[in-house]
């Protein structure tokens, strides 16, 4: 007799978790505080079935209302490495770090340097190109409508030499700071990652630190994230997960095509318990006024409201589906920090997979609610 490949073995336990039955809550049409234990051991199901497929590695936290009620890890840390993830790992964060820019800049605001209408010649005064300077201001660069487009010069493994040459952001900054917006700022929305660049060179002049001590100081320390920051790509700690990237027919570590440390469009490496201090911090007040971060969570156009994915929303879209928070993707990385406020629910999944394999877990939790409440009542 046959046994299974480990792929089927991933494919049937996918099935069984997406199939099987919801609580009698579901069933009543009542909306529970936060996800059922039934629930979440169908949400480790399909994880553990993507694992088994080979489509997913990772660390998974789901918390209700700011307590943990399910964190798991999955998979391996290094593809090419037998050792496995666990709920300390740490992954890069890749885009999902543009929160840590968005806070900075929220804070400075809040202080009385900035306002979301501030131009960007008004804080860099060298700044170049006059009609990104005197037109381009700080609430379009959070929220991609500022046409400031992107610094692809940071990627690609053709690319490794000007990565070589670039030390700070101010180096970041110059790489482009001749150019012209890519259309009227304000008028049209294009996410990318030039805009925070700039956004981190304002905060280091208000500041005066530069951009990784602020964010240490600021943002991390007050947070108590001890097990985020900024490392070197090729750091051997035991606990970073290594991604990878194809390049020339073989898969190599990622360093190969990726900046060698975080910066302000992201990059970062961290945990998901101390992704979830982050949201607390947020929620809290610790970080920045309840007002503004009210303000910069809600949607303002589209997707984005300031520096924070505000999505889920829309004609035939559950109230209960709306999120605010960050992903991010690369070679060999997939990040998705999310929050619910509706449900109280935040779903946390760091993985050293290349994009989309950690949204489907993340969306897995809303998706199935929604699956099912269709099946019991069609008219909904």
């Amino acid at each position: 007799m046959h046994g299974l490949s480990r792929q089927a073995m991933g494919a049937r336990v996918l099935i069984i978790a997406t199939c099987s039955a919801t609580g009698s809550a579901l069933a009543q049409g009542v909306e529970p505080p936060g996800p059922s234990s039934e629930a979440l051991a169908r949400l480790d199901g399909f994880a553990l079935g993507l694992t088994l497929a080979d489509r997913f590695s990772g660390v998974v936290l789901v918390a209700d209302n700011g307590e943990v009620v399910f964190e798991k890890a999955y998979g391996k840390l290094d593809e090419k490495q037998d050792r496995a993830a666990t709920t300390e790992s740490r992954f890069n964060l890749a885009s999902a770090g543009k929160m840590f820019t968005a806070v900075a800049v929220l804070q400075q605001i809040a202080a009385g340097r900035l306002t979301l209408d501030t131009h960007v010649g008004e804080v860099l005064e060298d700044y170049p190109n006059k009609v990104f300077s005197d037109q381009v201001t700080v609430r379009q660069l959070l929220m991609h409508t500022a046409g400031a487009g992107d610094i692809n010069e940071l990627f690609g493994v053709e690319n490794e030499a000007i990565r070589a040459r670039v030390h700070s952001v101010a180096d970041m900054v110059a790489l482009h700071w001749d150019r012209a917006p890519e259309f009227s700022p304000g008028s049209d929305q294009r996410y990318g990652n030039f805009g925070h660049i700039v956004l981190g060179r304002m905060i280091e002049v208000l500041s005066g630190q530069d951009y990784e001590s602020y964010a240490r100081e600021h943002v991390f320390a007050p947070a108590g994230m001890t097990h985020t920051g900024f490392v070197d790509c090729t750091d051997p700690a035991p606990d970073l997960a290594t991604g990878y990237a194809t390049v020339g027919g073989e898969r190599v570590p990622n360093c190969a095509v990726e900046p060698a440390r975080g910066f302000p469009a992201g990059g970062e490496v961290s945990t998901a318990r101390d992704m979830l201090r982050f949201i607390e911090a947020l929620r809290s007040g610790k970080l920045i006024p309840p007002k503004l971060f009210a303000e910069a969570t809600k949607t303002h156009h589209e997707f984005m409201g300031l520096g924070f994915f505000a999505t889920g929303y829309g004609p035939g879209v559950p109230q209960r589906d709306f999120r605010w928070g960050h992903a991010g993707g690369s070679d060999g990385i997939c990040t998705d920090v999310r929050t619910y406020p509706r449900t109280g629910e935040t779903i946390i999944v760091l993985s050293n997979r290349d994009p989309p394999g950690c949204y489907p877990v993340s969306n897995f939790l809303h998706e199935q609610w929604n699956a099912r409440r269709k099946q019991v009542d069609p008219a909904n």
